[in-house]
């Protein structure tokens, strides 16, 4: 029950047991109202009156009292739990600070990263473009290719030499669209392409004579080297540069039937006397097969004696001293020894070969004397 019920009952009983006290009081009066002597019935009625009043004040005042005592008792739960409330107040400003401090922090840094990441994209997209701009105006094809021999760049000239355009080139697998065939149609198995082998062995490979297919399925003659792309030692992937060398092929071979139509005898000679090439006329006069004098000393085999069976000093020769002062000799009365052993009277020119400014070996011309008396 409530402290209000409590007080609201007491009241009630109070009242009531006065009520019926004044009741039995008011027919004591009546029934003695013609006796000279009675009790004082009024006076009993007042003092009841008055003890309700006093009652009703105590019950007033205690209650009053008690209501007091819980109000001193909310004030100092409400004052403590205000001091805690401003506590936490204060710590909870105090946190929130510290975190808004934290974020315009991180928010600084995240702001900073993405102005510093917006800026390296910008320079990587123009180191990029500046890259591609580079081996556009390269003339040679260049292909890069991943660890799975997947393309993954292409500049315009390669693109111009396969026939394919670079989306149609880049996530594809290289060999299946470019080197899948040899020239005779036969399949070129990836296991033994040098292009693929750079990217798996990390070593570089290159070849002077092969073929790659175009879109239109038509093959033509290149000239490549496949070199390994490492990154912290690790091989990620190869760089093809190849270049088309069909039109080089068709003017070699010209060239090699043009020399080899020629009456006379023609070969070449590198800076140290070796041979380098012979036409067919030179073959037939000295009687060595241009594979047997490829990469030998010309003098040793061919011009090594005089005509009396002396030694014929190289350092004497006019054939090498056009190896070796760029200038051009002529010897009009010679002798050439041939493979059998016997020797016949020539008459030559050695001509210096200058690449640039560089002397890189004589060609000579001869004719056999005694043939064409």
């Amino acid at each position: 029950m409530t402290r209000k019920f409590h007080f609201t009952l007491w009241l009630s009983l109070s009242f009531l047991s006065v009520a019926m006290i004044l009741y039995f009081l008011d027919l004591k009066i009546n029934a003695n109202a013609n006796q000279v002597s009675y009790i004082p019935y009024e006076s009993w009625s007042f003092v009841t009156i008055c003890t309700l009043y006093g009652f009703t004040l105590f019950i007033f005042f205690s209650m009053a009292n008690s209501y007091n005592k819980e109000r001193l008792q909310l004030e100092q739960t409400l004052h403590s739990t205000t001091e805690s409330l401003t506590y936490v107040q204060s710590s909870l400003d105090d946190a929130v600070e510290k975190k808004t401090f934290e974020m315009s922090v991180i928010n600084g840094s995240l702001n900073r990263e993405i102005a510093e990441r917006i800026q390296a994209e910008a320079e990587g997209l123009k180191l990029r473009k500046r890259l591609q701009a580079i081996l556009n105006s390269a003339g040679d094809g260049i292909v890069g290719l991943d660890i799975h021999g997947k393309v993954t760049f292409v500049n315009q000239k390669a693109t111009e030499l396969l026939g394919w355009s670079a989306e149609e080139l880049i996530g594809n697998i290289h060999h299946d669209m470019v080197h899948h065939s040899h020239e005779d149609g036969t399949d070129f198995p990836a296991q033994e392409c040098p292009i693929h082998k750079a990217f798996k062995d990390g070593m570089d490979y290159s070849e002077s004579d092969d073929i790659f297919w175009k879109k239109s399925g038509q093959s033509f003659s290149v000239e490549y080297t496949s070199t390994p792309l490492l990154n912290d030692d690790k091989v990620t992937g190869a760089v093809v540069v190849f270049k088309d060398i069909g039109k080089t092929k068709k003017l070699k071979k010209q060239l090699e039937l043009i020399v080899n139509s020629a009456g006379e005898g023609i070969f070449g000679l590198d800076i140290d006397g070796k041979v380098t090439f012979m036409n067919k006329a030179a073959t037939i006069m000295l009687g060595w097969e241009q594979e047997e004098l490829i990469g030998r000393s010309h003098h040793d085999l061919v011009h090594h004696s005089h005509i009396n069976g002396t030694h014929y000093k190289e350092e004497d020769c006019p054939i090498y001293m056009a190896c070796q002062d760029g200038k051009v000799h002529f010897k009009s009365d010679d002798i050439f020894w041939a493979k059998d052993g016997n020797s016949f009277t020539v008459e030559y020119t050695s001509t210096p070969i200058i690449e640039g400014r560089k002397l890189t070996g004589a060609v000579v011309v001869f004719r056999d004397l005694t043939t064409f008396s």
